[in-house]
């Protein structure tokens, strides 16, 4: 299969029904029992390509009834989840990383609840974090053996309101983490990685190459922050709100949040100078610090991130969790927004939980 190349191909060699050019209530029934799987070729830095032809045998032994369609660009997976919910696929199979994910989950949204597909997930890119929190395996051929086990958890997504890099306001969802500040700008420059250098040393490598170039220029930014009820003002390197745990790569930046108990995990990643409240009215300016304090708060961030994958960085004093279904994150300098290990735009951002939105198989 050439890379990028689309295609769709029937697993079950069954004709489709059409009327003058449109799908017919016949075939429409007849996909509810079938699924569509949405392949991005170069996720993982190519390994989903690399898999494909085993992958697809071993589907067929587990006697799936697919499609399939490989994605050609940024933005694609989103118009295939449409038009497959709208042809009445019953299961959309995202074989990809977490920002296939992302567009599959956008793609099924357009629709109204009652026809949306369940998803399942091979994972193949380069976090495939989500994973890790519903318990769907990192190995492929595990996974793609739970994805026709017909075990199925309904999960919340997130709501966001933001601004496009034109200044456009834009709404989309996410299923896993946005984040703001220093997790948007690291992603950022990982994703604008040269594709050979992503290949050659990995996901993970990847991530944390782009963490350390951004860490040694990064300034804490002063956000306004809303959680439900509660209003605080922050001094923060980084605001995540998260239905999952990981991102990044197997960090475990919110370990208590649930992706279906109806409310966002909100992590607060002070800027090494302790608490990240600011104490201060909103006219006034934040407190300055010195460049002896800010080389010793650059010192406290770095072993912070050990912490971050263990899951115990919530015990530091420059942490802040919150929980609620309602956020809000507000200020005068540049927020670059990712969601799902995409970047998709600038805050300020709102967000509120969708309870119980969609069904994923694990």
């Amino acid at each position: 299969m050439p890379k990028g190349k689309a295609q769709s191909k029937s697993g079950g060699g069954k004709k489709k029904g059409k009327v003058e050019g449109k799908e017919s209530r016949v075939s429409v029934a007849h996909n509810a029992s079938r699924a569509m799987l949405v392949i991005n070729p170069v996720a993982g830095a190519g390994k989903t390509l690399r898999i494909w032809e085993e992958l697809e045998g071993v589907l067929r032994e587990l006697q799936l009834d697919f499609d399939y369609r490989f994605t050609e660009a940024q933005g694609h997976a989103i118009e295939i989840g449409k038009e497959a919910t709208r042809k009445g696929y019953g299961l959309i199979g995202v074989v990809g990383g977490d920002g296939t994910l992302y567009e599959v989950v956008n793609g099924i949204m357009f629709s109204e609840s009652d026809i949306r597909p369940s998803v399942g997930i091979i994972p193949s890119g380069r976090g495939s974090d989500y994973c890790r929190t519903v318990g769907i395996p990192q190995d492929w051929q595990t996974a793609a053996s739970l994805m026709v086990s017909g075990r199925k958890r309904l999960v919340d997504l997130g709501k966001m309101k933001y601004r496009n890099k034109d200044g456009s306001k834009v709404e989309s969802y996410f299923i896993n983490i946005a984040g703001v500040g220093f997790d948007g700008e690291v992603t950022e420059r990982a994703n604008e990685f040269p594709k050979i250098l992503k290949k050659a040393v990995g996901g993970t490598a990847t991530y944390l190459l782009s963490l350390l170039m951004t860490y040694a220029s990064y300034t804490e930014k002063d956000i306004e922050l809303q959680v439900d009820d509660e209003l605080l003002r922050v001094l923060a390197a980084t605001v995540v709100v998260a239905n999952g745990q990981y991102f990044g790569g197997k960090m475990r930046v919110a370990p208590e949040a649930s992706p279906d108990d109806g409310l966002f995990d909100v992590i607060v990643i002070g800027a090494g100078f302790g608490s990240p409240v600011i104490n201060l009215p909103h006219d006034e300016p934040a407190p300055s610090h010195s460049k002896i304090e800010r080389v010793f708060a650059k010192f406290r961030m770095a072993k912070n991130v050990p912490g971050i994958y263990r899951g115990s960085h919530l015990q530091d004093p420059s942490v802040l969790a919150l929980r609620g279904k309602k956020v809000k994150v507000i200020s005068d300098e540049r927020l670059v927004l990712q969601a799902d290990g995409e970047v998709i735009g600038e805050g300020p951002l709102s967000v509120e939980v969708i309870p119980g939105a969609i069904e994923i198989v694990a």
